[in-house]
């Protein structure tokens, strides 16, 4: 074979082989990057998503253009669902950006880019007391380089158009079609399409746990709950024990008062709340948080109240009102209902 034969055979292979690779991608779309239809028994359920959670959450929240934003960890990500009835026809559409062991920084990204594509009327943020538990730093301190997650994002920290968009749409458009994982986890797609154990997230953001039905009638309820405390104990014994003399040099209480600015800016009413903690969480915490922290006063004075199921409503003209957990979801919303809504 002439060597330019064989050079053109060769090429126009590698060609067509991507070129089925980038169909066979936005076709079955296994991290919800292109909003492709889902195909009922084929590509409806996404049990490959998580491989990708940031770029799923960030362009499926520029497509739905929510007006309730739903923002926090793993209790938010799997506790309020979008989709339920619960929600009162006024909040639709609502949006779930939460992610699982997502900080307060990720939460803030994620308004940033709600704001840009289309402001939310309404945004709902989950805390939780282990948030703060930080070692304070200096405020002179350089902001950390930006990161993939963050530069695919429509703004910068500064609210401008982001320079660094452009290309990392394509790089996240060669993630989801032209890698090894990304065809692997097509396949995985087409073939785990299980309605009642497949792993996926909804095209509102909300992970509906289904895995976890598989786990639970292997080993138990029990069992599961045992073994996220030990892994929580281990994880909270090593927690700082601040004391919030400066809260403003802890990063996560920057990152909350950028997120009350933002809100606030876009006339977007701001709710925090607290999670209402199963008691063996409670009782963990109280085994292993509450000694540390009542080495500091201050600190350990404060644990109690902050336990507690809470949520604040930060109004479009920046009232604020403290309610307990049975109330906050009236004037607020009707949120901790969902909570339940499963």
């Amino acid at each position: 074979m002439h060597p330019l034969s064989f050079f053109a055979w060769f090429g126009g292979t590698v060609v067509g082989l991507a070129c089925l690779a980038i169909v066979l991608g936005v076709a079955v779309d296994p991290y919800r990057m292109y909003g492709t239809a889902a195909v009922p028994g084929w590509t409806a359920l996404k049990p490959r998503i998580y491989n990708q959670a940031s770029i799923a959450k960030t362009y499926q929240l520029e497509r739905v253009g929510p007006r309730t934003l739903l923002l926090g960890n793993s209790r938010v990500e799997i506790g309020l669902d979008p989709a339920s009835p619960r929600w009162p026809a006024e909040a639709h559409p609502v949006f779930n950006a939460a992610l699982a062991g997502a900080n307060l920084r990720t939460s803030l990204d994620m308004l940033r880019d709600a704001v840009a594509a289309h402001p939310p009327e309404t945004v709902l943020l989950g805390l939780d007391f282990l948030d703060f538990l930080q070692v304070p730093d200096s405020l002179t301190a350089p902001p950390a380089p930006t990161g993939p997650d963050e530069r695919r994002l429509l703004v910068d920290r500064d609210g401008k158009p982001n320079p660094g968009r452009p290309l990392q749409v394509w790089r996240d458009r060669i993630v989801a079609t032209l890698t090894i994982d990304a065809f692997l986890d097509d396949l995985a797609t087409l073939v785990d399409q299980d309605p009642e154990t497949s792993e996926t997230m909804t095209p509102l953001g909300f992970n509906p746990l289904n895995e976890y039905r598989l786990f639970a009638a292997r080993q138990g309820y029990n069992a599961l709950f045992a073994q996220k405390n030990e892994v929580y104990k281990s994880q909270y014994r090593h927690y700082p024990a601040p004391d919030f003399v400066e809260p403003l040099r802890f990063p996560s209480f920057r990152y909350l008062h950028s997120i009350i600015g933002l809100a606030m800016a876009h006339d977007a009413r701001l709710i925090l709340f607290t999670h209402p903690y199963h008691a063996d969480y409670l009782d963990m915490l109280h085994e292993v948080i509450l000694p540390v922290m009542m080495n500091s006063r201050p600190s350990g004075c404060r644990l109690r109240a902050i336990a507690t199921p809470r949520c604040v409503g930060i109004g479009r003209r920046g009232t604020t009102s403290l309610l307990s957990a049975t109330r906050c979801w009236r004037p607020c919303w009707a949120a901790l209902p969902a909570l339940a809504l499963r």
